[in-house]
């Protein structure tokens, strides 16, 4: 089976043994995570930014480009996995890249010679396998959901605190009887630099990964000050969070946190403990999902 984690920036596949019900200890995903990455807001800043860092299994696009989909199936399905059918399992909180990655999945079945049948799969709040205990439970992006059942594989326990930081920055609450209980959501390290950037006259576009530490404080350059100031707001909103959480609900119990996300061990570094950072975090979630 192939999973998908669609989010607002880009989405990354991998391949996974989940085509039977699996434990944590079991879901594991395979080869390489494969990953289209775009920016969320970038096609309106008129400003320059350097050019992101490609590889193998990274390529940078804008939102529409068709070629990105067709470039990301082919990457995930020509690895050297044999199966008797392909299942693509995909989570998304962006309807226009699940139309156009649902469009290149059956592009690909079309034109391939192979005789594997190909089918796909989209995870809702009904298949995750977790109570969700908020107002509107549809309306929860499918990664926090994803997210809190893999972290309460993780930890062995609740009440949990699960801390995703990507595009969004999300701190959610999982109480004793292990039930979604909702949480809090902010601007992501890179979306807080694009909209620095967009909202402003002179202040300039940096990419993500120019906070990849403790930044200079004070900041001796336009460029510093953006970062420690978007990396104070970044630490300082989960750290305030978390210890908020611990103390109104958890009581005098430390609460187990489990982060992931791409700016999650920037987050991990502030959190007391106990503390733990988990890779792909939503990947596992959707691995952990009943078979449909």
């Amino acid at each position: 089976m192939i999973l998908v984690d669609i989010g607002n920036s880009g989405l990354r596949a991998c391949h996974s043994n989940c085509d039977r019900p699996v434990d944590y200890e079991r879901a594991k995903i395979y080869g390489p995570v494969v990953k289209l990455s775009w920016s969320s807001i970038g096609q309106q800043i008129d400003k320059y930014r350097p050019d992101p860092t490609e590889s193998e299994h990274r390529r940078w696009v804008q939102i529409g480009d068709d070629e990105g989909y067709d470039w990301l199936v082919r990457q995930v399905i020509g690895q050297d996995h044999h199966y008797d059918a392909v299942v693509w399992r995909i989570a998304s909180v962006n309807r226009n890249a699940l139309e156009r990655l649902l469009r290149a999945i059956d592009k690909h079945s079309k034109q391939s010679n192979s005789k594997t049948p190909i089918d796909y799969q989209v995870i809702d709040y009904r298949n995750v396998g977790i109570d969700v205990q908020v107002d509107y439970p549809e309306k929860v992006g499918i990664d926090r959901l994803l997210a809190a059942r893999a972290a309460l594989a993780s930890a062995h326990s609740t009440p949990v605190i699960v801390v995703q930081a990507g595009t969004a920055l999300t701190v959610d609450w999982v109480d004793q009887q292990g039930r979604f209980q909702g949480g809090s959501i902010l601007p992501g390290a890179g979306l807080a630099l694009q909209y620095l950037a967009a909202g402003t006259d002179q202040l300039p576009w940096l990419p993500a990964d120019s906070i990849d530490g403790l930044p200079r404080l004070p900041g001796k350059n336009t460029e510093e000050a953006i970062a420690a100031g978007v990396h104070a707001s970044l630490v300082g909103g989960v750290s305030y969070l978390v210890e908020r959480y611990r103390k109104e609900i958890g009581g005098k119990t430390r609460v187990p946190v489990v982060i992931s996300g791409g700016d999650g061990r920037l987050v991990h570094a502030h959190i007391g403990p106990p503390a733990t950072y988990v890779e792909n975090l939503v990947l596992v979630g959707l691995a952990l999902c009943d078979p449909l």
